[in-house]
């Protein structure tokens, strides 16, 4: 029996009594279908500059490189909808968790990983609970603590401080810290940190337009005279408003119990390289992955931990995992160290075969760079290694038939093209996917590098969907 409704999403093939089942196969036609007439219809569905990076929660804090919301949402309700069975998702590249903000208005129990401590924070700021009322009472109080703080003790140091701080902002800053960690409420606590990260990044002598840490010359910071309490008001107010915008947004969803979201919501600060947590360590655990991996290693590429490094010298670490701690910030490269392909070493002969035998195109990508820039070979081949392994992980805990939504773009090193977005088929297609149907989009206002000292990034990613193989 057949079954197309007229939207066109959603298809059965047979039927056991009064049940309609879909196979895999006719599914993927569906989500293919329906992606293809998006587009057919509006050529720029996938890149219109009208696209808002920054509504409801996704205004807390300026995060490098973050997805679309909107573009997100539109291929998360396309799956959900060609699959109504869908319930887990895991992004393993959580960074600002817009994949996962967006997975809360489909219902979706939401999982999410990452390596730095601050994209955690956010995640966990932005996916609730959502106390309005109680942080807006509790704001009034807290903006009064700050005014009637006469102490001019900073209340942090570390190596270089007075290069990133001048020392009146550092005193509005620990007067804005003390305040924060008088709150007994751990959630608002949160998202007082979060507006408080996005304070110490416009008020701070980094440069607001690398993503790298990089002091503003000596004459810029002369004659800037930032006030962060002033600035921690004005957006502590914006984020107020875009907090209750989502929080009605949800509401209407019918998604929200008592301000919290009603599905689970478990984040974790974790190496996806080394693990992907499910609930009790169970296997074929996810229906959906949505996720956007770092196209090369973050040294070189996006320097998410350089971004994040002055503002978690501020917050209270306890306050966003118990395995935050100050290792995370030995240096300003630490946290980037600990991403994909950040721990640079040569990899044996074994490991490239592996490689290769899943790769062809990474095999070779690996012999073009060998013979242009054998200087630069390694952290090609420890960032694809790494990936590899989260592949290899996810398809341990990922379902029979789940979608995979991946988005990556290429990146050039040396001169040298690396076809991120072919490597990725293969290696998936080699774990035991299938590609179900791709887009590409353009770059447009993205926060990310178009070039630095060490690669490029190119103007065009591709979001690629799979369904691994049942």
């Amino acid at each position: 029996m057949n079954n197309l409704n007229s939207g066109g999403l959603s298809v059965y093939t047979k039927s056991t009594g009064d049940a309609l089942i879909p196979t895999p196969e006719r599914t993927d036609g569906v989500i293919k279908s329906h992606i293809e007439k998006l587009t057919s219809e509006n050529s720029s569905v996938w890149t219109s500059p009208e696209h808002n990076r920054r509504e409801y929660v996704h205004s807390f804090f300026q995060y490098p490189a973050m997805m679309v919301p909107l573009v997100q949402k539109k291929i998360i309700d396309i799956i959900k909808q060609a699959n109504p069975q869908i319930k887990n998702v895991i992004d393993p590249f959580m960074g600002s968790a817009t994949s996962l903000v967006a997975c809360m208005q489909n219902g979706l129990n939401c999982f999410g990983q990452d390596i730095n401590p601050l994209s955690l924070l956010i995640g966990e700021t932005r996916t609730g609970p959502y106390y309005v009322n109680a942080i807006k009472k509790k704001t009034i109080d807290l903006l009064n603590k700050i005014e009637e703080d006469t102490s001019n003790e900073v209340v942090i140091k570390f190596e270089g401080f007075s290069k990133w701080f001048k020392p009146n902002v550092a005193v509005e800053l620990s007067k804005i810290v003390r305040a924060i960690r008088q709150e007994p409420r751990l959630a608002i606590r949160r998202f007082y940190w979060v507006n408080l990260a996005e304070t110490i990044r416009l008020t701070s002598n980094d440069r607001t337009s690398t993503f790298k840490l990089h002091a503003r010359s000596k004459e810029e910071i002369e004659a800037r005279n930032p006030s962060p309490i002033k600035q921690f008001k004005v957006h502590l107010v914006k984020s107020c408003e875009d907090l209750e915008a989502y929080r009605d947004l949800l509401l209407e969803e019918d998604q929200l119990s008592k301000g919290a979201y009603k599905g689970t919501v478990n984040l974790s600060l974790q190496d996806s390289s080394e693990k992907i947590i499910t609930p009790e360590n169970k296997h074929n655990f996810f229906d959906l992955l949505v996720t956007s991996p770092p196209y090369g290693d973050n040294k070189t590429t996006v320097t998410y931990g350089q971004h994040s490094y002055l503002p978690l010298q501020w917050i209270d670490l306890a306050d966003i995992d118990k395995k935050a701690n100050q290792d995370f910030l030995k240096t300003t490269m630490e946290i980037d160290s600990r991403s994909l392909g950040g721990k640079v070493r040569r990899l044996s002969t074994e490991e490239i075969q592996f490689l290769s035998s899943k790769s062809v195109t990474f095999r070779s990508t690996y012999l073009k760079l060998l013979s242009t820039t054998p200087n630069r070979v390694n952290k090609v081949l420890a960032f694809f290694k790494d990936l590899f392994s989260v592949i290899d992980r996810l398809f341990d805990v990922m379902k029979p038939n789940s979608y995979q939504v991946w988005t990556i773009g290429n990146r050039n090193v040396g001169g040298i093209e690396i076809p991120n977005n072919q490597i990725l088929k293969e290696f998936i297609t080699s774990s035991g996917g299938i590609l179900v149907t791709q887009v590409e989009r353009e770059i447009l206002n993205k926060r990310m590098p178009k070039s630095n000292n060490n690669s490029a990034l190119m103007n065009f990613e591709d979001i690629l969907i799979f369904r691994k193989i049942g």
